[in-house]
């Protein structure tokens, strides 16, 4: 069994050897960091544990491995796909950025692969403690890396206001595992799932109470309101290359735990194959307030932000509502509209965030000013960032607009929602007012006379093109990431 446990966590292992690998390189050859070698090495590192992925996957198998805490299924392929392919563009990102200097490229790296593993972790898990242990190991490394710019005061308070919050959402998650396991006396979801099918009608309040901390646990890595205080601020004062990974990885892992822990410990399943909630839990209408509060809270903050950094941190709070629009549906449709939304939401959120890189190692600033006819100066950078822009809103032609379709259509076969999508496409033309200030700034108006002559990298301009073909081409032929999401929830429904 050992063995076998060992074979499914290859991938992991994998990033876990080019870390030690690295550290050991480091140590031996110090001139190492002053070199590409570091942002190699994590690109292989992921391609070899994504590769290593495809190698073990087999999606029409559920399997439990080291005595059921991890799971191998579908479901946590196509997560593993989608951690590593966040830490390759990340780490592309960086080092192609002048917010990451040389002398910090190991440390950098090293960080990078550690919480990649803990993002893994979370969407495996199937017991508490082993979730716990990924939420730590991911949320630990983000305050570091939040706060990478040691010289620099707002990335200092960035990482402390982390830390401060995500101390604060730990101890009421640990607390809520605390009643949970006291309740039902396992930390396995089966085995809550199998206590509460058995009482359905016991310690309501325990129950709920349990809920509610756990909820708050996981809303904190996903920034779903309440729990989304955090995410402006990080995302402002961390480096660039950090905050768009902040917007992709963690919030991924943080679905994934979600999606994994309702439906294995507090669902039913019927004799059709199709789940839904426990009698004794009220899931679907809370999620539906929260993501209802979400979107609003995440669209209308966003409106009078000057810091296009803030407005992406809210705007990526806004998506988080949209996505759980998706849980609300508790089905099939909706959690593959879920997958499908991430799939899109990766490129279209982190070629946003890659623009505001280049033009923060430009002009040092995130305010709308900076961008001020940009578009102009770089037109690839320009366009780009309107390609982006414009799916992130859910324009039709992009991949964002089918995005959102299919999670609206999945609320709108539940009855009872459809306030739920009607709020989903009022919030989305909220949204175009203020991405729409970036376009106007960057195309509306003309760089300043006399201003030095801009030009976009070839290397910047290879990962945005990356990033912006597939956000226009999944928009016209989408049917290979909707049947590539339907074959995950093949060994996960």
């Amino acid at each position: 069994e050992i063995l076998i446990g060992l074979k499914v966590f290859a991938p992991e292992l994998v990033i876990v050897g080019f870390l030690v690998l690295l550290f050991f390189l480091d140590g031996i050859f110090p001139k190492l960091r002053h070199t590409e070698a570091p942002l190699f090495i994590i690109l292989l590192a992921c391609f070899s544990a994504a590769v290593l992925t495809y190698c073990i996957a087999k999606p029409e198998k559920y399997q439990l491995v080291f005595s059921g805490l991890i799971a191998h299924d579908s479901f946590a392929v196509f997560f593993r796909y989608l951690f590593f392919a966040a830490g390759a563009a990340t780490a592309y990102l960086a080092y192609g950025s002048s917010e990451l200097k040389a002398k910090s490229r190991v440390e950098f790296s090293l960080l990078l692969l550690c919480i990649t593993f803990g993002l893994s972790l979370m969407a495996m898990a199937t017991n508490l403690l082993v979730l716990y242990i990924g939420i730590e190991t991911v949320s630990i490394i983000s305050f570091v890396l939040a706060g990478f710019h040691r010289e620099d005061a707002r990335s200092n308070e960035a990482s402390f206001k982390y830390l401060v919050f995500g101390a604060m959402a730990s101890g009421l998650m640990i607390y809520g595992f605390s009643l949970l396991y006291g309740y039902t006396g396992s930390l396995s979801y089966t085995g809550i799932n199998t206590f509460l099918t058995a009482n359905p009608g016991a310690a309501p309040l325990t129950l709920n109470l349990s809920l509610i901390l756990v909820y708050l646990g996981l809303a904190y890595k996903i920034a779903a309101f309440p729990m989304h205080f955090w995410t402006p601020d990080v995302y402002e004062g961390s480096p660039t290359p950090v905050a768009a990974f902040f917007s992709i990885g963690p919030k991924a892992a943080g679905f994934a735990a979600f999606v994994r822990i309702f439906r294995d410990a507090f669902s039913t399943k019927a004799a059709d194959g199709s789940f839904a909630p426990l009698a004794n839990v009220p899931i679907v209408h809370a999620v539906a307030v929260v993501s209802a509060a979400t979107m609003l809270v995440g669209n209308l903050s966003a409106i009078g932000q000057r810091s296009v950094k803030r407005m992406l941190g809210y705007s990526s709070i806004a998506h988080v509502g949209y996505m759980l629009m998706g849980l609300v549906a508790y089905d099939q449709s909706g959690l593959q509209a879920i997958l499908f939304y991430l799939v899109a939401y990766y490129a279209m959120n982190f070629g946003a965030f890659w623009v505001v890189s280049i033009v923060v190692d430009i002009k040092n600033s995130d305010d709308l000013e900076a961008f001020k006819g940009i578009g102009w100066s770089m037109p690839v950078l320009g366009v780009c960032m309107g390609i982006f822009l414009f799916s992130l809103t859910g324009i039709p032609l992009f991949v964002g607009f089918i995005g959102k379709f299919v999670l609206f259509a999945a609320v709108l076969k539940t009855p009872g929602f459809l306030w739920l999508a009607i709020l989903g496409v009022l919030n989305s033309v909220v949204s175009l007012y203020y991405y729409s200030k970036i376009l106007k700034a960057m195309w509306l108006e003309r760089p300043e006379e006399g201003a030095a002559p801009l030009r976009l990298s070839v290397y910047h301009a290879v990962g945005l093109i990356a990033l912006a073909a597939p956000t226009v081409i999944f928009g016209l032929f989408y049917t290979p990431i909707w049947n590539f999401a339907e074959r995950s929830l093949s060994a996960f429904l």
